[in-house]
């Protein structure tokens, strides 16, 4: 192994390193006692208070309906931003129309926008159509934030599929919509997998849209019910944590799930005809 591989394997040993360091210390504080974390100095792995977990399940502060809450708001909106994306890219890539280059810059320039700033409008606009504290404004919210960019994924990835192979679909009795589901489809599977990931990703971490149009707590989503752990002169920082490690494993088991899917949607160059 030359000199310069094995400088290259050190700096990637750091930073894998420095990037477990959060995660590690995630799961450590969330199996200690208040007095554990305050403690100097720090101890790791010792005296393991899995309680910390049934509280933040089932206790007073359970985290359950939240979770739910939060679950029904991110599917719904991967599943909008996926049916909304790929008529929208399929109608930029298959057809001609006025206004086509336009559209797509519209696309891309929305994504200038974060939800702190449509936030207000957003508010406005539900208060007027009476659908504040509820989840489908949660849905129609993240909806708009995600979909932008899920259009700009499956339209890069319907664009690198050659039209030749619907025609022969086409030519072998196959109607568009047939053609859509058993030849495009497939095909675009990694891109259409990581469009999926990114919608619901975007909706399960939501804060800004669950802080300003929810009020009811059987509506909080799981962004909000973690502040539900912080007191005005003390933060329960082990059951906040244990929270916390509950929140993120959806997208990290869908992410094992999908993770073959996922590398190639985002490495694929193209499909050559």
């Amino acid at each position: 192994m030359t000199k310069g591989k094995i400088f290259r394997s050190f700096l990637l040993l750091i930073f894998v390193c420095l990037s477990l360091f959060p995660v590690l210390d995630l799961l450590n504080t969330s199996l200690q006692t208040y007095e554990q974390i305050i403690a100097w100095p720090p101890s790791w792995f010792e005296n393991l208070q899995f309680g910390n977990y049934a509280q933040v399940l089932g206790g007073e502060k359970s985290i359950i309906p939240a979770f739910i809450n939060s679950l029904i708001v991110a599917f719904c909106t991967m599943l909008i931003c996926l049916l909304v994306g790929v008529l929208a890219a399929y109608a930029l890539t298959r057809y001609r129309f006025v206004g086509k280059g336009g559209f797509l810059l519209m696309v891309v320039a929305t994504q200038m926008f974060s939800s702190v700033i449509l936030v207000n409008a957003m508010y406005v606009i539900f208060r007027r159509l009476g659908l504040l504290d509820s989840l489908f404004a949660l849905v129609v919210a993240n909806t708009a934030t995600a979909l932008p960019l899920t259009v700009f994924l499956l339209f890069s990835y319907f664009s690198q599929v050659p039209l030749t192979y619907e025609e022969a679909a086409w030519m072998d009795g196959s109607s568009r919509w047939q053609a859509i589901c058993h030849i495009l489809l497939p095909m675009c599977l990694p891109g259409i997998v990581t469009a999926a990931l990114f919608a619901f990703i975007t909706a399960w971490g939501d804060l800004v849209y669950a802080k300003t149009l929810v009020v009811a707590p059987e509506l909080r989503t799981l962004p909000l019910a973690l502040t539900d752990f912080r007191d005005l002169y003390k933060t329960s920082w082990e059951t906040q944590m244990a929270a916390s490690v509950v929140t993120t494993l959806p997208p990290f088991l869908i992410f094992l799930v999908i993770q073959k899917h996922l590398v190639r949607g985002m490495s694929q160059q193209g499909l050559k005809s």
